[in-house]
């Protein structure tokens, strides 16, 4: 048999997490949730630029990909200094890193997350970090970097709102042919159909509920792509059957097809173990 699963997430963002599904027999659709715009006031980001290049900063972190998005198009082809350090939040984020800024990073967390990258990095007094990130990030890092005697200069990169209400998208990014797109506005009346359902972001969790509620038919299982967006599914009453243990189309694979081991019949996922 084959599985049926709903990916919420951008469908340009999506395309490796499908073809990871469909290698254990799980047909996906994706519906697109929010969309990261740029700041309709983007001083800041700029005097950000500024100070980069001048070398300002010991430290540029980022903690998502849209993030590399945004300081890459602030740049415009100016280089970063040699001796400016970079840190990443993880595997994908270091990956845009170098694609669109050319740059190797100099620390990344064993745990992919701002909860890893408080527990593992270390920081030499006095350093001077930039920090741009979302309008909805989470306080662990700013709060962990302030337990360090090092200066942080944080900013606004992107702003997140619900998808199609306007605003200038950071990216303009078109989904791979193939991808199958699921209107947001028929995600409840799809429900029924699903086994899986991957909640991808915290802000994810909160247009899902706007749209469909908080209680999932009895045979779909709810993935979360990490520890955040899994708290953020409990605090609305969202079950969480499984969690990713690496926010990547292969560890979102892993996880669905330990799931479906668990809860779902014999079928296509325990056929491609043998």
């Amino acid at each position: 048999m084959a599985y049926q699963a709903l990916i919420l997430r951008n469908p340009a963002r999506a395309a490796a997490t499908v073809q990871e599904f469909e290698q254990l027999g799980i047909t996906s659709r994706c519906a697109q949730l929010i969309d990261t715009v740029w700041p309709e006031d983007r001083s800041q980001l700029h005097r950000m630029g500024e100070e980069l290049v001048a070398g300002r900063f010991s430290w540029l972190v980022f903690t998502s990909v849209n993030t590399v998005h945004v300081v890459a198009q602030v740049l415009d082809g100016r280089q970063l200094p040699a001796d400016l350090r970079i840190a990443s939040v993880g595997q994908k984020t270091t990956g845009a890193i170098a694609r669109l800024l050319g740059r190797s990073v100099h620390f990344q967390p064993a745990e992919q997350s701002a909860a890893g990258m408080v527990a593992e990095w270390r920081l030499e007094a006095g350093a001077r970090i930039c920090y741009p990130h979302g309008d909805l990030a989470s306080s662990t890092l700013a709060d962990g970097l302030a337990e360090h005697p090092v200066e942080v200069s944080e900013c606004i990169a992107y702003e997140t709102v619900d998808a199609g209400r306007g605003g200038q998208p950071v990216t303009e990014a078109v989904a791979a042919p193939g991808i199958k797109i699921l209107p947001a506005e028929q995600i409840g009346a799809t429900l029924e159909e699903l086994d899986l359902v991957v909640f991808s972001a915290p802000s994810v969790v909160r247009r899902f509920i706007q749209l469909a509620g908080s209680r999932l038919p009895s045979r779909t299982q709810a993935i979360a792509i990490g520890k955040p967006t899994a708290a953020a599914m409990e605090r609305a009453g969202l079950p969480v059957h499984a969690i990713s243990a690496q926010p990547t189309p292969q560890g979102l694979a892993r996880a669905a097809q330990d799931l479906l081991r668990r809860t779902g019949p014999s079928g296509a996922v325990e056929r491609t173990a043998e």
